[in-house]
């Protein structure tokens, strides 16, 4: 990120003392709704993850969740029922993982959330997104689809492993939603 917007943020950030900029850095990376990263975080990280993934014996997996029919949902119960629903939606994702999990959860955008999984395998991430699939329709009612793909298994870039991820979520809504789809490179 070289543009110029990066660069003045970067030197706004570099004349705060250590506590403003920690202030300032947790609102640009932070979504308000839910507390957790938002788009932007995750685009950083994403670079990142996959460069560690390399390193590691199991890779990393990256799992992208969409909250089934979130538009029909706002419609019917209006649009702050769907904010709690949001907030509650983090939280039992939240919950359905380990502690060391919890700091790589994002907003995506609107009812779409990411969970990057570092040294797991394809295997334990799909365990792992069937708890938050349980536990996310169990707390709040609403189901959830979603996607997993897995940095050295299928996907080397970061590119690719959203890519991936996110034609599992496609294929996870195509059958019939509320359902894990893990990305495979052969259909």
């Amino acid at each position: 990120m070289k543009d110029g917007k990066s660069m003045d943020l970067e030197n706004i950030l570099d004349k705060l003392d250590p506590d403003e900029r920690s202030f300032v850095t947790e609102l640009i990376e932070r979504d308000p709704l839910t507390g957790v990263y938002n788009r932007r975080k995750f685009d950083r990280d994403l670079q990142l993850l996959v460069a560690m993934a390399k390193r590691t014996s199991k890779g990393s997996s990256l799992i992208f969740i969409d909250i089934d029919n979130f538009k029909k949902y706002n419609d019917t119960h209006g649009h702050q029922e769907g904010d709690r629903t949001l907030r509650e939606v983090t939280q039992s994702i939240e919950g359905s993982l380990r502690d060391y999990d919890r700091i790589h959860i994002y907003r995506y955008g609107g009812e779409e959330f990411v969970v990057i999984i570092p040294e797991t395998t394809t295997s334990e991430a799909y365990a792992i997104a069937e708890r938050i699939r349980r536990n996310v329709k169990h707390a709040t009612g609403v189901t959830i689809s979603l996607g997993i793909s897995h940095c050295t298994e299928t996907s080397d870039s970061p590119d690719s492993l959203l890519e991936d991820a996110d034609r599992a979520l496609f294929q996870a809504k195509g059958k019939g939603r509320d359902k894990v789809q893990i990305y495979k490179d052969t259909p």
